[in-house]
């Protein structure tokens, strides 16, 4: 009576078979034997898990005594393939190495039943051993060296030399101090000629002027600025701003050249100067019917008529001026204004929109020093029509 080997290899049993002997020998040698030497086989797989069993009974062709597993399928994800734990013969369980071809888009966990088995990612070849509990990885040591273009070394560790060393001693990678230096090709490119601030690409270029708006960031900022220290410190230390009191000086170039002569009130720009005296918008008031004393014009000038008609307001030009608009004007009442040019003549006056002439333009003014003009209004409680006007008089 025929057994069965670990492959499923057929065993005649002793006087057995006579005359048919030679086919089942030719099967054990040209398939069962053939397929676990030089055999590879496609085996469709997805997610989840693909079973190949053995037939213990059989010298037949069967995927699982391969040496070569071709993995076909696009499921995608991942998914195991399981062989089967089984023998023949009287073995306790099936032992078998392969080469696993991972030719699927199907990460796949190759294991047996029972054993946490060993990944072949998609796209990739491994070989491993079935020991009839697991499967593991049949090449874990290479003496010599590997000399290949393609090789691709993910996790694990390189012992015996520092990455980057030129000598093969040992050691670790050094954590750089503040002043620790690093040169190189690449550093040497970026920071001869170091891009702008907050570039992140290895261009080559220059430091960018910051603008009013420019944000400048790093925790060299925050710590100073989070914390600075008082004014005028330049020590590295933080600390915080200190309060000025009320006699407190400032001082520095910047607020000596300012201070020390300063410029006019308004003055943005850098030049030395002194302050200019203040002037206030000036009211010229006129009570009771006849002449007003003479006022100066110094500023813009507001005229206050009482409400008595044939009053006259008399104001002397020191400059170029400007006469706002009269208040209190009283309905039908008729005011005179006298205008004189100081000792040295040639100012103008510009008069408000509440004064209404018969050219519609106010004439030009006498310009001779200490001339006179007079000119005549007539009111209709909001506007002041001219009547009349004398220009030159002395």
């Amino acid at each position: 009576m025929s057994t069965y080997s670990n492959l499923s290899i057929e065993l005649i049993g002793t006087g057995e078979q006579s005359g048919t002997w030679g086919t089942t020998t030719n099967t054990n040698l040209g398939t069962a034997l053939e397929e676990a030497i030089v055999g590879t086989v496609d085996v469709a797989v997805g997610t989840g898990d693909t079973a190949i069993n053995i037939n213990t009974a059989s010298n037949a062709t069967q995927p699982i005594r391969h040496l070569r597993l071709n993995l076909t399928g696009s499921a995608g994800g991942v998914g195991n393939l399981v062989i089967d734990n089984s023998a023949a013969g009287g073995a306790n369980t099936f032992q078998k190495n392969y080469i696993i071809n991972n030719a699927s888009n199907t990460a796949i966990t190759v294991k047996q039943d029972g054993g946490t088995g060993v990944l072949v990612p998609a796209g990739k070849s491994a070989c491993v051993y079935a020991d009839g509990t697991n499967v593991d990885y049949a090449i874990d040591y290479l003496s010599g060296s590997v000399l290949s273009s393609d090789v691709d070394i993910n996790g694990g560790t390189i012992d015996g030399t520092t990455i980057g060393a030129a000598t093969p001693s040992t050691g670790s990678f050094t954590t750089l101090a503040a002043s620790g230096a690093v040169s190189g090709a690449g550093v040497t490119a970026r920071f001869a000629s170091p891009g702008p601030i907050g570039d992140v690409s290895p261009s080559t270029g220059s430091f960018s002027t910051l603008a009013a708006s420019g944000a400048v960031s790093g925790a060299g900022f925050t710590a100073r600025f989070a914390s600075p220290g008082a004014i005028g410190n330049t020590a590295p230390s933080t600390g915080a701003f200190t309060t000025l009191a009320a006699s407190s000086t400032v001082s520095g170039a910047g607020f000596t050249a300012r201070f020390a002569t300063p410029g006019p009130i308004g003055n943005t720009s850098a030049n030395t100067g002194a302050f200019t005296s203040l002037s206030t918008s000036l009211n010229l008031v006129v009570n009771g019917q006849g002449y007003s004393p003479t006022l100066t014009l110094t500023d813009a000038t507001n005229i206050s008529w009482d409400t008595d008609s044939g009053q006259v307001a008399k104001v002397t030009l020191a400059g170029n001026r400007t006469l706002n608009a009269p208040t209190n004007l009283e309905d039908g009442a008729y005011y005179g204004l006298q205008i004189i040019q100081d000792g040295t003549g040639g100012r103008t006056l510009a008069f408000n929109a509440v004064f209404k002439f018969a050219s519609g333009t106010a004439p030009t003014l006498s310009t001779a020093a200490n001339a006179t003009d007079f000119f005549n209004f007539r009111s209709d409680g909001t506007s002041l029509f001219e009547q009349g006007q004398t220009l030159g008089v002395s």
